[in-house]
């Protein structure tokens, strides 16, 4: 690969990862019906805080007009909601000119083909973050917001009574979950169930497998967070999602670069690329005092580093339902 082919190798890296990207991501918001959202909103520094007014609780008091006395005073108070900023990147990717010498008549393909797979596992890695995050997070919160059915002898496998239990914690705000995030072994589990107890999980005629009863939709990924233990103790966690429950914005500052060496027995050249995403769960804020700024995979998906800021359950993220 020429000099002047790598600016142009690295100038259709760049643009075709960036469209390939837009594209997943406006795709993604639509099929997950709006409970994670991918999007471009760059911030400054480790850290993104948004102040807000906290609920008042007991705003309205009964009010006796033939009494007199004091009434304790109320007051308004702010509360941060807290995103944190996230580093990542690839490691040398070897394209030496001994090996990738087809590239000179056309080096968009090399470059093409390395957006393509990039673009991809760029999305993947942000999904499995979330994923991680939320899982974390509301688990954290204990029964109020946990189904946990994995220790029950009988009934421990998904089921739609299962997912309606879980919703039931957000008791009359149950509509506000939207979506179903799981992995696809519990899928065939509700599959199995269905046709066996003649359950209403599909249309009969279409099978359709894209919404439960309520029109909740599945979003169906294999991510390992989605599973924890093994062998016998293995659990699967099936999230209840509500409207933005997980918010991935882009910086818009992927950066790439190519670098030559010479000194061995064939020239070497690498590729290198680096970016940066953050991170924001419906209800929490990150704790940067716990959970300290560019975190690991394993701060990111520690309950106790994300603090709940809303004061109601159901201005949360959504629910779990934890079985085998």
């Amino acid at each position: 690969m020429a000099l002047s082919d790598l600016a142009v190798f690295n100038e259709q890296l760049y643009s075709t990862t960036t469209e390939i990207l837009e594209q997943q991501v406006e795709l993604f918001n639509s099929a997950s019906r709006g409970t994670l959202v991918l999007s471009e909103r760059p911030f400054r520094g480790d850290f993104s805080e948004t102040a807000m007014f906290a609920k008042v609780q007991g705003l309205v008091r009964r009010r006796n007009p033939y009494a007199t006395g004091a009434v304790p005073l109320k007051h308004l108070a702010h509360i941060l909601e807290t995103m944190v900023k996230i580093g990542a990147g690839t490691p040398p990717l070897d394209v030496s000119p001994a090996q990738f010498r087809w590239i000179q008549e056309n080096p968009e393909i090399a470059a093409a083909t390395y957006a393509k797979q990039l673009a991809q596992d760029t999305l993947a890695d942000m999904l499995g973050v979330t994923i991680g995050a939320l899982r974390a997070a509301i688990v954290n919160e204990g029964p109020d917001v946990t189904h946990d059915i994995s220790a029950d002898v009988d009934n421990n496998k998904l089921s739609h009574i299962a997912m309606n239990d879980g919703v039931r914690r957000f008791g009359d705000a149950g509509n506000q979950i939207l979506a179903w995030l799981m992995h696809s072994s519990p899928l065939y589990d509700l599959y199995g169930n269905g046709l066996q107890n003649n359950e209403s999980l599909f249309s009969y005629g279409t099978v359709n497998i894209a919404s439960d009863p309520f029109g909740r939709v599945f979003v169906i990924s294999d991510c390992p967070d989605f599973v924890t233990g093994s062998g016998a103790t293995t659990k699967y966690h099936t999230l209840g999602l509500t409207s933005s429950a997980g918010v991935i914005n882009m910086n818009d500052d992927f950066d790439s670069n190519t670098e030559t060496k010479n000194g061995d027995e064939n020239i070497q050249r690498t590729i290198q690329s680096e970016w940066s995403y953050n991170l924001g769960l419906k209800g929490y804020s990150w704790d940067k005092t716990n959970g300290g700024k560019a975190p690991t995979d394993a701060a990111l998906k520690t309950g106790s580093n994300w603090d709940r800021y809303a004061t109601d359950i159901k201005s949360t993220a959504g629910v779990v339902v934890i079985h085998k």
